[in-house]
């Protein structure tokens, strides 16, 4: 099925609640107020969603991804970034294209395309059940990044968007949505390390 519509579910911006990303698998050795990111897609607009595989990463570097039953090397895996990895991971979620992350504003960028587009007689279309992409850092929690003062260790900026790739493959001079889905990519990357271990063997 398909609709026209704008891809963006709204971001929460920064807040500073203390409500966590629940992890797959307690640790005995990390704290849930030690994590500086957290990262999952779920896949399934309009139909029933499914729970997608998640990353969280903590302030040592120390990783956990989880992947659910019906997904192949199902459960959940550990590895650790090395400092300089973890450092260049941090350096590019807090950037400012991320910090600043305003999706009601990138939302009017794209629906400014796509009026520009429907004059040319060319509309832009999207598939209805696109996976929603969330990424949560919290940014007072590893190196200050140059927007963040030291404070509150749960002031986290939260993006969710709908339909990332999609996004990004149709409205590639929307700056922020470039930015993004090549954190997304990084992100990934880390996901499929050679080097994760399954936990509990």
């Amino acid at each position: 099925m398909i609709f026209y519509t704008i891809q963006g579910i709204t971001s929460q911006g920064i807040s500073t609640s203390a409500e966590l990303p629940p992890l797959s698998v307690a640790s005995d050795t990390h704290q849930q107020d030690t994590v500086i990111v957290y990262y999952r897609e779920t896949l399934g607009g309009t139909r029933e969603a499914l729970e997608g595989a998640s990353l969280t990463i903590f302030s040592d570097g120390y990783i956990q991804v989880h992947r659910p039953p019906y997904m192949k090397q199902a459960g959940s895996y550990k590895a650790y970034l090395e400092p300089n990895a973890l450092d260049n991971l941090w350096h590019m979620l807090t950037d400012r294209k991320i910090l600043e992350f305003d999706s009601t504003l990138v939302r009017n960028k794209i629906q400014e395309i796509k009026q520009q587009q429907r004059a040319l007689l060319a509309p832009v279309e999207s598939i209805s059940d696109a996976p929603s992409t969330l990424i949560e850092i919290y940014p007072n929690r590893y190196k200050s990044s140059e927007m963040f003062e030291p404070g509150d260790s749960n002031t986290k900026k939260n993006i969710s968007w709908r339909g990332l790739k999609w996004t990004a493959e149709h409205f590639s001079s929307v700056e922020e949505i470039q930015y993004l889905i090549s954190v997304q990519q990084q992100l990934q990357v880390i996901m499929q390390r050679a080097d994760l271990k399954k936990l509990n063997e």
